[in-house]
């Protein structure tokens, strides 16, 4: 049995958790500013380029964040097996996990290849079809070095070292923000291509985040034990085949949880453009949230899976708390911002009133469901670090497809709120989210609690 928790955590707890969540979140950010500024810069093309990219966002994001959760795999992995030095293993399960990225990069590839010339049949409003279909099949391009990058990502943060993503991160942004500036306005010589020029800045950045990554790794005296034995290793098809099978429920519940916005966006375009540019704003500023939880997430699964390496599962309990009580510190700040800031923040994006008054009523509904958020976010990270997957992917399922995306409909369309009631679904999704993932971590440790 273990004994009851003190209610007094030291703060060494809290620092541990800190000092890996604060990189992850600030990567976090840079993932998500390079979004965010090419958001802001495409808005002054106009908001029929900016709703032609939300829309193409929205699709393209889906089958990206399918391939993140993919590589998520790679933390649990890695991170199980630290505790014991084996620093030949952790290198070849490195190099099995960028072939299975890189095969899961190209069937990504070939599905938003076909989903491009799926864009005229699925009823968007007509001034946004033919752009919305290039900037698809120019965004592509980025997939595989995105893919490559995530999988370094992780295993940099399976050893604990949040430090290289955020770097690499933070500097690709200046990359994507002169590729926006010279091709997206036609400067400095390049040709002005307008919103096909933010997919140029995109593949830029996400080429040069793969290629530091990996000159980290083999020029870093550090890493070079990890180094030596990704070098010296061989690919397997057992060790793609584990991957797949670890990686393809973390990437299904990663893709439904983005999918109840996706599938918004879509339902979104049903209504105007005006709507869809509004809805564009909301997601957009919604991921200042997401990139915090995210992080705090990320960091309680490197700890869990270094514990359960150390098996030494009592201390399970102690990171959980720590990581639930630092979502509401964070939470608090961020309902704040929403709140306060509803009215201006949407017009760093646009200045067409009708989408401004708009986005202030959906950053309402985001601050509504920011507690919901942080918790099942945090648990989430506790389950991957004990390489859980099937059922919380059922988990996600029934939260999101079953009663979020339903309820969205019933809301927006049926009962009339429109715009703003397909956002009703969110914070009742996420809800159930946070519930049904905390009865799943309390029966995982069970065991360890008689």
């Amino acid at each position: 049995m273990f004994k009851r928790m003190k209610t007094s955590i030291p703060f060494s707890e809290y620092k541990k958790t800190l000092l890996l969540s604060t990189p992850v979140i600030i990567a976090q950010a840079g993932q998500i500013m390079v979004g965010l500024v090419d958001n802001i810069m495409i808005g002054q093309l106009g908001y029929v380029d900016l709703a032609a990219a939300s829309f193409t966002n929205t699709l393209f994001q889906l089958v990206v964040i399918f391939g993140m959760g993919f590589s998520f795999a790679v933390t649990p992995v890695v991170g199980q097996r630290l505790v014991t030095k084996d620093y030949k293993f952790i290198g070849r399960a490195l190099k099995n996990g960028i072939v299975s990225n890189l095969l899961m990069g190209i069937i990504m590839v070939l599905i938003m290849i076909v989903l491009s010339f799926c864009i005229p049949f699925m009823h968007q409003p007509a001034s946004i079809i033919l752009k919305s279909t290039n900037f698809m099949l120019l965004l592509t391009v980025s997939i595989i070095p995105m893919q490559i990058f995530y999988v370094f990502k992780q295993f940099y943060e399976g050893i604990g070292n949040t430090k290289i993503s955020m770097i690499v991160m933070l500097t690709a942004n200046i990359i994507n923000v002169i590729g926006n500036y010279c091709f997206m306005y036609g400067k400095l010589g390049c040709p002005e291509l307008g919103l096909y020029g933010a997919a140029v800045g995109t593949i830029l950045s996400r080429i040069y985040m793969m290629i530091l990554q990996y000159v980290f790794l083999a020029r870093k005296i550090s890493f070079r034990k990890f180094y030596m034995g990704f070098k010296d290793s061989r690919v397997t098809l057992e060790g793609i085949r584990n991957f797949f099978v670890l990686g393809m429920p973390l990437a299904g519940q990663m893709v439904m949880e983005a999918s109840a916005f996706g599938v918004c966006t879509i339902m979104m375009g049903w209504i105007d453009d005006i709507s869809l540019a509004a809805h564009q704003i909301g997601v957009s500023l919604s991921t200042v949230g997401f990139m915090v939880y995210q992080g705090i997430g990320a960091a309680t699964t490197i700890r869990v899976s270094h514990v359960i390496g150390e098996d030494n599962y009592k201390k399970i309990s102690t990171i959980n708390t720590v990581s639930i009580r630092l979502s509401l510190v964070y939470c608090l700040i961020i309902v704040l911002f929403y709140v306060l800031g509803r009215n201006i923040l949407p017009l760093a994006f646009t200045d067409k009133k009708e989408v401004i008054d708009l986005a202030a009523l959906m950053l309402i509904m985001c601050a509504s469901y920011q507690l919901s958020d942080g918790i099942q976010i945090v648990l989430a990270g506790v389950l991957r670090g004990f390489a859980d997957v099937k059922k919380p992917a059922v988990i996600t399922f029934i939260s999101y497809f079953i009663i979020s995306l339903p309820f969205s409909y019933l809301c927006a369309f049926p009962l009339g709120f429109g715009a703003v009631g397909l956002w009703f679904g969110f914070p009742v999704g996420l809800t159930i989210a946070s519930i049904l993932y905390y009865y799943r971590y309390r029966q995982l440790l069970k065991p360890y609690l008689e």
